[in-house]
């Protein structure tokens, strides 16, 4: 009889231990998987600090291959987001964490003045105006001639020095009215005929010094005027905040629209607080009309297809107009049936809404067409955290175990791997995740000591236990790494010394009780393993295996069951033991 142990496929807990699955034990920590042999994760190594308290880390400087430089961090669950703007040479990067503060926006020059960071930041969003605009009108003064418009009727207020009768009046004489057949020339003055009344209003935007605008001030009064007066538009005042407002935009109704649409008279200055109406040609529509700012608790910014971003804001999902990430219209909000939103991931062009109750996708190529479509998969997401999308589909911590949604279907990683009741020891509220490597890498903890685990979504007959764990997450993208914070320090994963990876095989079952294996061997890549057996749930052996040579079991006792567990530092491809030398030389 001939016992072997390879494969190393993780730690099932599900399963009887007798019926695993070759390969498969009912131990595995610290296993780095992906080669099909036993290997252990080498430990994090630090590379760079942060103030205390910090639970959030980013790497700014996303085009530059770095451990060390530019980690900002939060002392609360902060979301980030580096939306794309061809035009922007400063990385603007923006971030939301819900209560703790609204809504930001940082970039390389405010963020990295000096440590820590983000040094500094701006309020995302441009606040309305919050009082209306005063307007009243008054007639035009005369015009001058070498002024006069042609085809315009103008009444002769000063003769002076102009020949009234060449540019088309009766006479040179004050009071005649004329229509203008040129410019004129001379000292004379004429006042336009303003026979036409109209209705008016006006409104008033702010704009920052990035181009962005804010939704309008209420509209003025309505205004009646002549049609050529000149307007006073007054009373213009910022909203106080730190969103670099440096002007105003002034838009007006016009007499041959319909609606009440404004359009474009004129930009002025912040500093200033009135301007005029002198009737020069309207310009395009107001755009900004629903350009509402970020909700004040919006959380788990998240970025999509087609410039857009999303986020939770109370009950609802929030979207952004595309590529105008300041801009969240109230049109733009999808609201779940019956469930309290906590996470947002995505895969492809679908984005995952995980809630206290049951999951719901949405899909839509703009803000204004996104679909929400409930799933009949009742697997609430007890820890925000958890939600990671995995470029095929997304995974969260549930109640039951690991949930997974992809373009197949919803199904829990853990079945078959996990029971409900080993599920909740792990106490899984506590999990933090991300992908990395394709596999779902995350830290829980449990009485106060940080754990964490593997698991491949493609391959879940096992999962791989860390017996350590950290405070925050962050897959580096440009370098293909992760970094995790413990404490003060970001380390980068899988970089230090080596850890100590054990393996404890399945429960192997003789048809009868037998006498003791008397002889084993370990093929490594490098010595000492340390080779222990257990005989019906009892240790009967340690032994330090120096080299790849067979060596010597003790005997005296009789068992049915039989398990195998190693322990290195190095990388092991199988053991085996046998009833002899000779048998054993048949593996």
């Amino acid at each position: 009889m001939i016992i072997r142990l390879s494969g190393f496929g993780g730690e099932n807990r599900a399963l009887h231990p007798m019926l695993l699955p070759e390969g498969v034990g009912v131990a595995s920590t610290n296993q780095k998987p992906g080669r099909g042999d036993l290997r252990p994760w080498k430990a994090p190594a630090n590379v760079a600090t942060v103030p205390a308290g910090r639970v959030t880390i980013y790497r700014m400087g996303r085009d530059v291959v770095s451990d060390t430089h530019y980690w900002l961090s939060w002392p609360s669950e902060v979301h980030v987001v580096c939306a794309p703007n061809a035009a922007d040479t400063t990385e603007r990067t923006y971030y939301s964490c819900g209560a703790a503060f609204a809504p930001r926006w940082t970039n390389t020059t405010l963020a990295l003045a000096s440590a820590p960071y983000p040094t500094a930041f701006r309020t995302l969003g441009v606040p309305a105006p919050q009082a209306q605009c005063l307007v009243s009108a008054a007639p035009p003064g005369p015009t001058t001639a070498g002024s006069f418009v042609l085809n315009s009727k103008y009444v002769i207020t000063t003769v002076g020095s102009t020949d009234w009768v060449a540019i088309g009046a009766a006479s040179n004489t004050v009071g005649v009215t004329f229509t203008a057949t040129a410019v004129g020339s001379g000292t004379g003055t004429a006042t336009v005929v303003n026979a036409l009344t109209e209705s008016r209003f006006y409104i008033y935007t702010c704009v920052t010094d990035m181009g962005e605008e804010s939704a309008p001030a209420a509209p003025s009064w309505e205004l009646v005027c002549k049609t050529l007066d000149v307007v006073t538009i007054s009373g213009l005042v910022a909203p106080s905040g730190t969103y670099g407002i440096n002007r105003f935009r002034i838009y007006r109704t016009q007499a041959s629209s319909s609606g009440g649409e404004f359009y474009f008279l004129r930009e002025i200055a912040s500093t200033s607080t009135q301007t005029t109406d002198d009737n020069r040609d309207l310009g395009e529509l107001l755009p900004t009309t629903t350009w509402l700012m970020p909700p004040v608790d919006l959380s788990w910014l998240t970025g999509l297809w087609n410039g857009m971003m999303a986020g939770i804001s109370g009950r609802s999902v929030r979207f952004c107009e595309a590529f105008t990430y300041y801009a969240w219209p109230l049109a733009y909000e999808v609201l779940p049936l019956n469930a309290q939103p906590v996470a947002l991931a995505t895969f492809g062009q679908t984005l995952v809404l995980l809630t206290n109750g049951n999951p719901s996708l949405i899909t839509g190529g703009t803000p204004d067409s996104m679909d929400e479509q409930p799933l009949e998969f009742y697997q609430a997401c007890v820890a925000p955290l958890s939600a990671v999308g995995m470029g095929h589909g997304v995974a969260w911590a549930s109640p039951d175990g690991l949930a997974y949604i992809g373009s197949s279907g919803p199904r829990m990683l853990t079945d078959g791997v996990m029971t409900r009741d080993d599920w909740q020891l792990l106490n899984p509220s506590s999990i933090k995740a991300c992908m990395y490597e394709r596999r779902y890498l995350a830290t829980y903890t449990v009485g106060g000591v940080r754990k964490g685990f593997v698991i491949d979504p493609a391959n879940a007959s096992g999962m791989y236990f860390l017996d350590f764990g950290f405070d925050a997450l962050y897959l580096d993208d440009l370098q293909d790494a992760l970094f995790v914070l413990d404490g003060i320090n970001i380390q980068k994963w899988d970089s230090g010394a080596a850890k100590t990876v054990t393996f404890k095989s399945k429960l192997f079952k003789l048809p009868k009780p037998t006498q003791a294996f008397a002889c084993a061997e370990v093929v490594a890549d490098a010595y000492p393993v340390t080779f222990k057996l257990y005989a019906d749930g009892a240790l009967k052996h340690t032994q330090t295996v120096l080299d790849a040579n067979p060596f010597r079991l003790p005997a005296g006792y009789y068992a049915m069951t039989y398990q195998i567990q190693v322990e290195t530092t190095g990388a092991i491809q199988g053991a085996a033991m046998a009833h002899s030398m000779r048998e054993l030389a048949t593996t």
